[in-house]
């Protein structure tokens, strides 16, 4: 089974262990990989809509795994149970929502070993959230489908002092690996931030001021990391 460069990411960042939790599914094709691979032995693969959960026992059927991959219809983690799962993956979903998931599931978070997040949007209010209710990023990795690169973090329970705010929007650890993939997903970031700056620059409302410069702050911080990066490369 192969999977395409997102999923493949997401996959990559899960150790070995007894069960994997997809919250969010959709087709379950991660734990299908990761089952069938060997890396975990049993999977749960949940979602909160019938239809993609139907897809789901579909894909699962048509790889024989019904006896180790279990699918439960609900919200968010209050299909499990504390401990139920070792690791437990989110993806494909935006950044407020994973955080409002895990305000509302904290007990299902109790005895897990590793959270692997892949939000579409709002990364910063993820990791944000990580390192300030217990958790600590170990590993993160990009991936890149088409023209969109996607980001994909890994966490475990610990201990992590709360970060400079630029590295929750830029993961730390991306910087420190020198991925590949950063010099784009930095590139990226600049146009966001230059474009924002733009339109602060002729706004009247209260606080654009304030704002401005706290962007023209992220602008400048940002492009010395791109500046490292360049010299790095070379």
């Amino acid at each position: 089974m192969k999977l395409k460069p997102r999923l493949s990411a997401i996959a990559g960042l899960v150790p070995e262990g007894d069960t994997v939790a997809d919250i969010g599914t959709d087709h379950a094709y991660i734990p299908v990989f990761l089952v069938k691979s060997g890396k975990v032995k049993r999977g749960v693969a949940s979602d909160v809509r019938k239809g993609p959960l139907e897809k789901a026992r579909e894909v699962i059927k048509r790889h024989r795994l019904e006896d180790r991959i279990e699918t439960r219809l609900g919200d968010g983690l209050e299909v499990l149970k504390a401990g139920e799962a070792d690791t437990i993956v989110v993806a494909g979903m935006g950044g407020v929502l994973i955080r409002n998931l895990f305000e509302a599931g904290k007990e299902a978070l109790e005895g897990v070993k590793r959270l692997v997040l892949q939000p579409m949007n709002a990364q910063e209010v993820v990791r944000e959230w990580l390192v300030k209710n217990g958790f600590e990023i170990v590993d993160e990795t990009l991936a890149r489908e088409r023209e969109r690169i996607y980001q994909v973090i890994a966490a475990q329970p610990g201990h992590q002092q709360t970060e400079d705010p630029f590295y929750y929007e830029i993961g730390r650890v991306l910087i420190e690996k020198n991925h590949p993939l950063l010099p784009d997903l930095l590139s990226s970031k600049e146009k966001e931030y230059k474009k924002i700056i733009a339109g602060l620059k002729i706004s009247g409302k209260a606080g654009a001021a304030e704002r401005l410069k706290e962007y023209e702050r992220r602008l400048a911080r940002l492009q010395g990391v791109m500046e490292a990066c360049r010299m790095r490369a070379t």
